[in-house]
């Protein structure tokens, strides 16, 4: 995995004093998004497009100097075998069990991977940290409740969520709701196009990962 690194953004002088400052800030660290699927014309693609912008969003306006980059499509097999029995482990944990994530998908590019799964799993993620990439494993499209509308944005959001670092919550009516709450996917479900919030834990807990020097 490549390693973070930081870009260095020279900003302007101010004017205001006589001889003038030169203001230095880094600039937001970006983790690469690769995402692998065998179908061009997925809907999960558009899905991933819209997390992302969705998180960037948040995590500027939460003052985090983390962002995700834009999603690269990869297109290619995805071992389905082993995302069903990795979706196994860390569903039956809790998300509190990170296995190895798969060769074939550890060799790709990219400081996360998106697979989008052509097979009935439970979605899942695998935090990113330093010394591994994140993992999302995405459930078929065709299968409710990913194929209910206004879910598969969520649902990627939610994963993406785990990759950050935050963990499940059992507040319905937010973003990270989910096991051992009565939390499902389906909840998602709207006529409109909408992101379900973060609470105030979450930001918190995005604070504290990723202010800097947290990493």
């Amino acid at each position: 995995m490549k390693p973070v690194t930081f870009a260095i953004t020279l900003l302007v002088i101010n004017l205001g004093s006589a001889a003038g400052s030169l203001v230095v800030s880094a600039a937001p660290t970006s983790l690469s998004v690769t995402v692998v699927g065998t179908d061009n014309s997925d809907p999960r693609w558009r899905a991933v497009e819209e997390a992302v912008e969705f998180w960037n969003q948040q995590l500027k306006g939460i003052g985090v100097d983390i962002r995700l980059g834009p999603p690269t499509r990869l297109i290619q097999s995805v071992p389905d075998d082993a995302l069903r029995q990795l979706s196994a482990v860390v569903v039956g944990g809790y998300g509190q069990i990170e296995p190895a994530i798969p060769e074939e998908l550890r060799k790709i590019p990219g400081d996360i991977v998106v697979a989008f799964s052509n097979t009935d799993l439970i979605s899942f993620a695998l935090q990113w940290r330093p010394e591994r990439k994140g993992l999302v494993g995405m459930r078929d499209a065709n299968i409710p409740p990913l194929s209910l509308p206004n879910v598969p944005r969520n649902v990627v959001a939610h994963e993406l969520g785990h990759v950050l670092g935050l963990v499940h919550n059992s507040d319905p009516a937010a973003l990270m709701c989910g096991r051992p709450a009565p939390c499902r996917p389906s909840l998602f479900a709207s006529g409109g196009n909408q992101f379900f919030p973060l609470t105030a834990a979450d930001i918190s807990a995005l604070r504290a990962r990723w202010h800097p020097g947290a990493r």
